[in-house]
């Protein structure tokens, strides 16, 4: 199911830092379609916002910060991941990789958020 234009944000009016994170293996949402739309969108149209974003090949649905993930699931996360993703079972190195990157990915951007902040 395509998403119309009246549904969809208008992320050309964000104002800041926008961080886009998916997967080409996430079975749940095509992250990467939408995430290749969206940069399409910001680069024809008007924008003060900054764009990062990246696609990992292995990642599964869960594309969140490996210490977020642990936080969220102190014990058992590696196997829940592999219990709920047929790509962590196949990828379980590449997805936790990918994890362990978007977590510092995060964190950096949140750090340079906050040595901006007035």
């Amino acid at each position: 199911m395509d998403i119309t234009e009246e549904e969809m944000i208008k992320i050309e009016k964000i104002h800041g830092t926008l961080l886009l994170i998916g997967a080409e293996d996430d079975v749940l949402w095509d992250t990467a379609k939408y995430i290749r739309r969206m940069e399409l969108r910001m680069k024809e149209r008007p924008h003060t916002c900054r764009l990062e974003s990246v696609i990992y090949e292995h990642a599964t649905h869960f594309v969140f910060p490996e210490s977020m993930l642990k936080t969220m699931l102190p014990i058992g996360s590696g196997i829940f991941m592999k219990l709920a993703f047929q790509a962590a079972r196949k990828y379980p190195k590449e997805c936790q990789s990918a994890r362990m990157d978007i977590d510092q990915w995060v964190r950096n951007a949140v750090a340079e958020w906050k040595s901006t902040e007035r």
